[in-house]
């Protein structure tokens, strides 16, 4: 597995609770707003189209939970100093020069331990059995997830600020959640 699907899992983890809170808002307006049916937005609002949602968007609420836990048990399951530089860069959003200042290395040895660790935090996904195609397959509905994917896939990890990923992360859960809601 290339470290592709690592770091895009570990930038999204911070934001997977916030994601999963809004689909359980959209879940109880789909079905509040279910109550006001009439002749012109039937469609719209017929029990089997608001039922249908509901499940969608459960469903991907399930999806963000696993990712959360899987996330968690490869973290625990690699070395803790090699977890720690990963939650530093991507969940905490440090930057490398921040990191060798803080683990009191040189800019070099943090690029190095940053892709050791990704190294082993891909080799624990694959251990577990998460391919890139199963990763892939878990998260076809979460098109925010995959935007980000795509992001690190044309960006060099050196080059990518923490607020460039912010912004295509924003965009992305905007726009799939437009899509998803009707």
């Amino acid at each position: 597995m290339n470290n592709i699907w690592s770091k895009t899992i570990l930038q999204v983890y911070k934001y997977l609770p916030r994601i999963a809170r809004t689909y359980d808002k959209l879940i109880i307006s789909k079905a509040v707003n279910s109550q006001f049916t009439n002749n012109s937005n039937i469609n719209l609002f017929s029990t089997e189209t608001v039922t249908d949602a509901i499940i969608n968007l459960s469903q991907r609420k399930i999806t963000l939970i696993n990712l959360k836990l899987l996330t968690e048990r490869a973290l625990k399951s690699i070395k803790p100093s090699l977890a720690r530089v990963l939650i530093l860069k991507f969940i905490d959003g440090k930057r490398c020069i921040d990191l060798a200042d803080r683990l009191g290395v040189c800019l070099r040895t943090v690029f190095r331990k940053i892709n050791s660790a990704l190294d082993s935090f891909s080799l624990a996904l694959k251990r577990m059995g998460y391919t890139e195609e199963k990763i892939e397959k878990m998260l076809i509905s979460e098109k925010w997830i995959t935007q980000v994917h795509k992001h690190f896939e044309k960006s060099d990890l050196s080059l990518i600020e923490n607020d460039d990923i912010k912004v295509t992360i924003k965009t992305s859960v905007m726009m799939d959640l437009k899509a998803s809601s009707f």
